[in-house]
């Protein structure tokens, strides 16, 4: 069965293509063009290159965030259409859980971070791809002082790792370009869960926020 993985969090984005646990082709790109411009062109391409047609792929793997939330919309959306017109599954993978399973045999816990912004993170801990803790939004101190209590080594991943690595210091580990998300990890956790019967539909299928948008925030103000 081919597996689709679709990534649109964060500035990075991309699309894989598995066949059953087995890597076909990998898109990825790391550029500030929209998700909108890129996301259907490169899906396009990889189809191509790899010689399948889209009617093939079998079950389609996203990304849910948290994270951009206008990235976030594109890529459900996508994978929302996709699912009704081929009518198959999707799994739901949150940005958190395919960063602890593409790092899962690092010898320690993986903290996955989210960049909130203001020094605030969504974040999440794994330990050979297993979640350690739920997942949660704080402050980076919040995070670090987590890690120093686990007395474990850790390695920090995502864009939230990169852009406070040296709030997060020498001692730590920091996975710079190496630790952007792969959407390869994304379709084959997304495989595996569908095998489970853990799966969505087009229908039941939605964004993984973790915090209220700005327009629900002002909102809410004016009430």
């Amino acid at each position: 069965m081919y597996v689709l993985g679709i990534d649109t969090s964060t500035t990075t984005g991309g699309v894989a293509l598995l066949n059953d646990d087995q890597l076909v082709g990998e898109f990825v790109l790391n550029i500030r063009t929209t998700h909108s411009e890129r996301l259907l062109p490169a899906l396009e391409e990889l189809l191509t290159s790899g010689g399948i047609e889209v009617a093939q792929v079998g079950l389609l793997s996203v990304v849910t965030g948290p994270g951009s939330f206008t990235g976030l919309r594109i890529g459900v959306a996508t994978a929302k259409g996709l699912s009704h017109a081929l009518g198959i599954k999707v799994v739901g993978v949150t940005t958190l859980e395919g960063y602890g399973w593409q790092f899962k045999y690092f010898p320690g816990i993986v903290l996955a971070l989210v960049d909130a912004r203001r020094e605030n993170v969504f974040w999440q801990a794994f330990r050979q791809g297993v979640a350690v803790n739920s997942p949660a939004w704080g402050t980076l101190d919040e995070v670090l002082d987590w890690a120093r209590r686990s007395q474990e080594p850790c390695l920090y991943v995502g864009d939230g790792a990169n852009n406070y690595a040296e709030r997060i210091g020498a001692g730590n580990e920091v996975q710079p370009s190496q630790g952007l998300l792969r959407p390869s990890a994304v379709a084959h956790l997304g495989y595996l869960r569908f095998l489970k019967g853990e799966y969505s539909d087009a229908f039941t299928l939605n964004p993984t926020y973790m915090r209220q948008t700005e327009a629900e925030r002002k909102w809410q103000e004016q009430m």
